[in-house]
């Protein structure tokens, strides 16, 4: 027997989110998921710690960019 809210369990994949990196790596992913109120802006995850909340996917994707770099060079 289903329960009767049983569609809430069904993820919903939207749009601007993405992942980056390998998912056995906890160095190298990244995750960026939708956050705020609208959902019209995207947190950057690594490590299980929101590094940054950006306005848009190019800003997130060039966040983790540079935040690649910089680890890099650590």
């Amino acid at each position: 027997m289903q329960p009767h809210n049983s569609h809430k369990l069904e993820p919903k994949c939207l749009p601007n989110s993405f992942t980056i990196g390998d998912w056995n790596d906890i160095d190298t992913f990244y995750a960026a998921v939708h956050a705020g109120p609208k959902l019209n802006k995207l947190a950057v995850v690594h490590r299980a710690t929101v590094l940054k909340v950006c306005r848009d996917e190019t800003s997130a994707r060039n966040f983790i960019a540079k935040h690649q770099k910089k680890r890099k060079r650590v």
